[in-house]
């Protein structure tokens, strides 16, 4: 089954070409993706500061209307106790490493690894059904006899 010129398309020519053209857009959309992160990282250094804002935003405590309420004192029992200071020690070492955290890098780097992975797949997609196609036309198309 091969591509023959005047004849009509078989399921595989057509299974062909869509290969190629998802090949294709695998790599285009990888590219597009990759030079987006070039521009971004190097020309339109600000295009991701609100980003970074929104990331160091303080968190809310939710926990400060019910403690408003409290008109008298509370007790809390030795296990309530150790529970809290296990939460407080936790929450330290979680915001310790949330700040030294770069979000934008973070985000950045997690946007070059789908862009490389586009590329890496869309590239033999594309190049072996296209070398396929190539080569099945080369069977068909006769030579125009200025080969002397």
């Amino acid at each position: 089954m091969a591509i023959e010129k005047g004849r009509s398309w078989t399921v595989r020519t057509v299974y062909l070409y869509v290969a190629t053209l998802v090949g294709l857009g695998l790599l285009i959309a990888g590219s597009v993706q990759a030079f987006e992160l070039i521009l971004k990282s190097t020309i339109l250094t600000q295009a991701d500061a609100e980003e970074q804002l929104w990331a160091r935003q303080p968190p809310m405590p939710y926990a400060i209307d019910r403690v408003k309420d409290v008109t008298g004192t509370v007790e809390l029992t030795e296990q309530e106790q150790a529970l809290l200071k296990s939460w407080l020690q936790d929450y330290e070492q979680w915001s310790t490493q949330q700040a030294a955290i770069d979000v934008v890098k973070a985000r950045r780097q997690r946007q070059l690894a789908t862009a490389l992975a586009l590329v890496f797949v869309g590239i033999p997609v594309y190049l072996y059904h296209w070398m396929t196609i190539r080569k099945e036309l080369g069977k068909f198309i006769p030579t125009t006899g200025n080969d002397v």
